[in-house]
């Protein structure tokens, strides 16, 4: 069942209409993680299931489920005109989230057969209306909603950070389960509640929300609630939505801060704009991607601050004889970052890291600048300073023509205003990593400061335009 749950997890990586989600919110508790709406009517549209199944081979049963559930809800018995939600919740570890699917079924007996027919599984409701796949509790039904779960760990890699199978700490899905969830008490913050309406939205594909401050605790253990930084991401979420069209696909992202928080951005993003001076001397026509903004150190240092840190950081600085705020007040917070493409006919060029990382700094701290990168700020890398940037690459040619102030080309470069960073890729990385059989050719992202919340844009651009984006992600998968 875990497929169920790949759309949330492949729209987290982060709207704004009003819109209301009052089931959903009647089981939505402050320690809820995240949720995720689908719209079933867009999204059945939008999917070939038929062509889909016919050509992709290696589907799993799983992934049969879940493009039958999200693109031919009618045959399955579902209610197209109410949404497909995710949600997840908090589980025993930081491995082992509690993911569900929430959603409405009006025929029970279309929705058993056509599962069944389509999974090659026996799906089954009982007489106090629990879903079982193979004799397996897997679902229950109260009214018209359901909700489907899995006793297995969500985790679409299998694995820890230390190449260790993930311990599965879950327990059997049982009826308790279920009486748990059906009977457990929404939230009455309305800043959530707030928030799930502005985020889960109807004119989108899929949107989702995330509970800022219940993943923090979740992630840290509860530690970050012994810090005061902790005040500042109270009632705070991150609110996101995807629409997929014939070959393009659009996502926006917007964060809910709470009042303080607002403040404090407002204060130290006090500026939406991108120094596009960083890379004049760039060749940034040669880039894979690249990406160029602004980031408030004083924000960082504000942060670091509050989360007690500030001592912790001094200390490691100390050998250096530099402290926080002397790196705070060094650079200005500009900063270009590009990944350049190898050159596949040199065997070591290809292998090669070739990047540059450009930063800006203040011409009076020059001295400041020159220490720090005596120390291990500039050990073993190659740079170049120019009269307020830096530049660090290992590329020979990248540091020349930096040195030497020729001007890049760099046709490729949107100079937005307005905005606090703007990124740009030819998606090669993914094409390689995926071996697609469609490629992405254009990824443009602008991001910006908008009354104390962090606000972004992203497009896709697919280098086939006969199906829709969703069909050529889903064949890629």
């Amino acid at each position: 069942m875990k497929s169920l749950f790949y759309v949330f997890a492949f729209a987290i990586l982060f709207s704004c209409n009003s819109n209301k989600n009052n089931e959903i919110l009647t089981y939505t508790t402050d320690t809820t993680l995240g949720l995720s709406r689908v719209n079933l009517n867009t999204i059945s549209e939008k999917i070939p299931v038929d062509k889909i199944l016919k050509e992709k081979k290696d589907l799993k049963d799983d992934e049969k489920f879940f493009l039958q559930l999200v693109s031919k809800p009618k045959e399955s018995g579902i209610d197209t005109d109410k949404p497909l939600y995710f949600i997840i919740d908090q589980g025993k570890s930081t491995y082992d989230p509690d993911a569900k699917a929430f959603f409405w079924i009006t025929d029970k007996a279309k929705f058993q057969k056509s599962m069944s027919d389509l999974t090659k599984t026996k799906v089954t409701i009982d007489k106090k209306d629990y879903i079982y796949v193979d004799g397996k509790m897997t679902g229950s039904i109260k009214g018209d909603m359901a909700i489907v779960s899995s006793d297995k760990s969500y985790n679409p890699y299998g694995y820890s950070s230390l190449n260790a199978p993930v311990p599965n700490s879950s327990s059997k899905l049982d009826e308790k389960y279920f009486t748990d969830f059906w009977g457990r008490k929404g939230t009455s913050n309305a800043a959530i509640k707030d928030q799930v309406n502005q985020s889960l939205v109807s004119d989108r594909d899929i949107s989702g929300w995330v509970n800022l401050a219940a993943v923090a605790s979740y992630v840290s253990k509860g530690y970050i609630e012994t810090l005061a930084v902790n005040k500042l991401i109270i009632d705070s979420g991150i609110g996101f939505d995807f629409n997929f069209d014939k070959g393009k696909s659009e996502m926006d992202t917007k964060t809910f801060f709470n009042s303080d928080m607002k403040k404090v951005v407002e204060k130290y993003y006090d500026k939406n704009a991108v120094n596009y001076d960083l890379v004049k001397n760039v060749e940034l026509n040669n880039a894979k991607s690249f990406t160029i903004g602004f980031f408030s150190l004083d924000f960082m240092r504000y942060l670091v601050k509050e989360a007690g840190f500030e001592a912790t950081v001094n200390h490691y600085l100390a050998s250096t004889n530099k402290t926080l705020e002397d790196i705070t007040s060094t650079f200005t917070g500009d900063y270009a970052f590009a990944d350049f493409k190898s050159n596949p006919a040199d065997t070591m060029e290809y292998y090669k890291t070739n990047s540059a990382v450009v930063l800006g700094f203040n011409p009076k701290k020059k001295d400041v600048l020159t220490s720090l990168l005596q120390g291990p700020l500039g050990q073993s890398k190659k740079y170049m300073i120019a009269d307020n940037q830096v530049i660090f690459s290992e590329d020979n040619n990248v540091i020349y023509q930096f040195q030497n102030r020729k001007a890049g080309k760099n046709t490729k470069l949107n100079k937005k205003t307005g905005i606090t960073a703007y990124s740009w890729s030819d998606g090669n990385d993914y094409n390689q990593k995926e071996k697609a059989t469609v490629k992405v050719v254009d990824m443009v992202s602008e991001s910006k400061e908008d009354g104390g919340n962090l606000v972004s844009k992203t497009v896709f651009t697919l280098d086939k335009k006969d199906e829709n984006a969703l069909y050529y992600l889903i064949m890629n998968g």
